[in-house]
Order: structure tokens, then C-alpha cells, then sequence
């Protein structure tokens, strides 16, 4: 699919994004933007830190004043960029394995889709009259005290995974200004993310929940790469997914608007108004930034809290979690057993074109209005009867996903094979 993707740049280094290769991406971002300057950022990916002064080269040989934050998760830069009204390139491959890395586009807090700079890059076209300059400036401090402003002390211990990622510098601190006692899981950061894939999800959280409870922790947050998913582990170590998570904001923060991905489980409409829109972080972002929503959320374990933002963040999530216990004044095990119980399931199937994927959805979409009402927002979301099946393209990889989600067992095993006929 090339390196740029539906939402970011993204490549294996050096095979895919190398120095030189760095460099003509600089150029091209710098050229794009109309805007004089441009904010940079990068994780502590091997491959961002060796290609992270090249990217700088080219969007001053561009003509940008060059605004270097240095190494930062990615909610720092896009901080960076709503507070300035300027745009942004934090170099990072996300939740990815260690030997990818990348480039994210941000104005005003609002991911940029890459599609345009691509052009401009397949030109190796230029606008610059006069070469700008690069001066570095700390962005942390500002983001920090906007997140944790007005919080009164939040009197708990939780366990923190950063998996080694971007966030590592600055976890420990954040809660500790807020009271809250962080006992680390990681006591450095790694490039590598000790061999794991830097992703927050139930198997990457197992050490996290033997730590929690072997110290007797109120509970554990887990971070991806560069800190703008979250996921959490309960007093208990029992993992808490997506929808749990967004249950708990919305019960015990007051949250009433929510803006959703058609992936998300039905369920959250006990407890708010929800509005859908296609899966993807732009999607959510464009939303929150209306100001009309109180939350937003994603499957992926992204989440989006309005009255801040619009951008995902893991460090905000995790405080506002804390927030949500003590509002509660009960265990987060206890809060997640007064949830409704949801039934969800998901797989995915790979194809060797696109035009052999794009061919497959419009046969599964023609075939698919015997079985229930039907949605088009993403792909094809079938209703049938309190469950669904939705099936969509991954915007990242050359596969069809396929959600589906009952009100029971009996119906989520009747919805999967609805899903895997229709798919086969």
C-alpha cells in the first residue's frame, strides 16, 4: 500500500523510510503548509530518532522556522498545535512494531490526511524562497498543567506500563502532581519496547495485571508507543476493554455526548446520546472539534474527552479515570461489574489486491440487505435485531475487518456465522 497510508506516513526504516527519504518528506510537508513555522516532534523509536534531523533539513530548506519539542508522546506536539493554531510533524509509528516508523500530520489539534503532501512529494516540488531556521522550545510543561488543571488531589496507586514508549519521561510525574502514587512497571524506556508490539490490549497487559495485584493497586494503565491509547487493568487484573472504559467515563464523569466509530458497541446507548461515524481517528477528531461532545471512542482504545481537545490521549484518559473512581467512591473492579455485559467479537480477512477487496465488500453489500436493516456509513453495518455485523476496508492494511456484536451468547454465535457466511 506504499508509505502513505490513509491517515499517517508509515514504513519500516531503513528498508522503507530511510534518511534520504526522510529528507525529501521534509521538503514536501514543508511546502504543503502555507503556515511561516511548523512544530516537530518525535518518539524514541531508533528509526524516528535517526531520521528526525533530516525531516528537520527539508522543512527548513522549505522555508519553515522549525519548532522542535523534541522527543514527545504525540499528544504534546498535537497540544502544541491547537494551542499556536500552527501545524505539526511528530515523527512516530504509534502502536506499530519497533522497526517501523513514520510521520503524523497535525493543524489545530486535527490530524491532516497525507494524501495532498503526497502529491507535492511525488512533484519533488518545492516553494521555499528562503531557507528557515530550527530552534528547539519545551512544550511539556504547558501541556501538563492544561491537563491536570483544577484537579484536586486524587488519592490512589496505580500501576503504569509504558511499554517503553514516549510517554515513559513524563507518566510518573503527571500522576504524582495529582496525588497519585505511580508504581512503574518499566523502569527505562526501549526503542524496542521490550520486544513487544507497543499496542494497549488484553496479552500486552498480563505483566501489568500481576503487578496490580501482587501491590494491592487501586488499579493499571497501559500506554501505547506514543501515548495516545490507553487501556486499563481493575484492582483485580481483569482487563477492561473499550467499551467498558468509555461506560466508566461516561457514569462517572457526567459525560452525556458521545461521538462513536459504528465498531462501538451499542451498549453505550444506555447510558448516553451517540452519534457514529466511520472508524478513524480524523473522523472522532472532526467531531470533538464542533465542541459538541463530551467523549469520544474507538475500539482501538482510543479515547477523546471534548472538554479538552480534540485529539486522543492516553495520559488525560488515565487521569480522567482516576477522576471517575473517586467521583465514584468504589472499586473500578466493583464499577465494571455494574456494567451492562456486552458481547462482541471480531476477525479479520486478508486479500492480494485491492481491487480483489473493493470487488468482495460489494458483493458482501448486495448480499447483505436479506439479513437486516442496513447502514453505509463504513463499509456495510447489518442491524439485526439488538446486534449487528458491520464488515469495512482497514485503512492501514490490505484486509476486509468484520465486527459483529449480540445481546447474548446465543445471538453473538448467530451473528459471527452470519459474518463468516457473508465473508466467505
Amino acid at each position: 500500500m506504499g508509505i502513505f497510508k490513509e491517515y499517517d506516513i508509515r514504513g519500516i526504516y531503513p528498508e522503507e523510510i530511510d534518511e534520504a527519504k526522510a529528507y525529501e518528506l521534509g521538503k514536501a510537508i514543508g511546502s504543503y503548509f502555507p503556515e511561516e513555522s511548523i512544530f516537530l516532534g518525535y518518539d524514541n523509536r531508533k528509526g524516528s530518532i535517526a531520521i528526525k534531523d533530516y525531516v528537520a533539513k527539508g522543512l527548513a530548506e522549505a522555508g519553515k522556522e522549525v519548532v522542535d519539542i523534541g522527543m514527545v508522546p504525540v499528544t504534546v506536539l498535537a497540544f502544541a498545535t491547537l494551542k499556536e493554531h500552527t501545524p505539526g510533524v511528530c515523527i512516530t509509528a504509534s502502536h506499530n512494531p519497533a522497526k517501523y516508523t513514520g510521520l503524523l500530520l497535525y493543524k489545530d489539534g486535527v490530524t491532516i490526511m497525507p494524501k495532498d503532501v503526497e502529491q507535492v512529494y511525488l512533484r519533488s516540488k518545492t516553494n521555499a524562497a528562503n531557507k528557515g531556521e530550527i530552534e528547539k522550545k519545551d512544550y511539556t510543561a504547558s501541556y501538563l498543567d492544561f491537563i491536570t488543571k483544577g484537579l484536586s488531589p486524587l488519592k490512589l496507586s496505580i500501576g503504569v506500563d509504558t511499554m517503553g514508549g514516549a510517554t515513559h519521561a513524563l507518566a510518573k510525574q503527571v500522576f504524582e502532581r495529582i496525588g497519585i502514587s505511580a508504581v512503574m512497571l518499566r523502569k527505562q524506556p526501549d526503542a524496542n519496547f521490550y520486544n513487544k508490539t507497543p499496542e494497549p490490549n488484553k496479552a500486552n497487559a498480563a505483566e501489568l495485571a500481576e503487578l496490580v495485584k501482587s501491590e494491592g493497586l487501586d488499579f493499571g494503565v497501559q500506554f501505547d508507543g506514543d501515548g495516545d491509547r490507553v487501556a486499563f487493568v481493575d484492582d483485580q487484573g481483569n482487563f477492561v476493554d473499550a467499551m467498558g472504559m468509555a461506560m466508566l467515563y461516561i457514569k462517572h464523569l457526567g459525560l452525556r455526548n458521545v461521538a462513536a466509530t459504528v465498531a462501538c458497541s451499542r451498549k453505550l446507548e444506555i447510558f448516553a446520546n451517540v452519534t457514529y461515524t466511520k472508524v478513524g481517528r480524523p473522523h472522532i477528531e472532526r467531531l470533538m472539534s464542533t465542541g459538541k461532545f463530551d467523549l469520544g471512542i474507538e475500539t482501538s482504545m482510543h479515547v477523546y474527552f471534548g472538554r479538552y481537545f480534540p485529539f486522543s490521549d492516553g495520559l488525560l484518559g488515565a487521569i480522567l479515570m482516576a477522576k471517575a473512581l473517586q467521583n465514584a467512591g468504589k472499586s473500578m473492579s466493583e464499577l465494571v461489574k455494574e456494567l451492562p455485559k456486552t458481547y462482541f467479537g471480531e476477525f479479520s480477512i486478508p486479500f492480494d489486491s485491492e481491487e480483489l477487496r473493493n470487488r468482495k465488500l460489494e458483493e458482501i453489500k448486495k448480499a447483505a440487505s436479506a439479513y437486516g436493516t442496513l447502514d453505509f456509513t463504513d463499509g456495510v453495518k447489518i442491524m439485526s435485531g439488538d446486534g449487528f455485523v458491520l464488515i469495512r476496508k482497514s485503512n492501514t492494511e490490505p484486509l476486509l475487518r468484520v465486527y459483529y456484536e449480540g445481546e447474548d451468547e446465543a445471538e453473538l454465535r448467530q451473528l459471527e456465522g452470519l459474518a463468516r457466511k457473508l465473508t466467505s
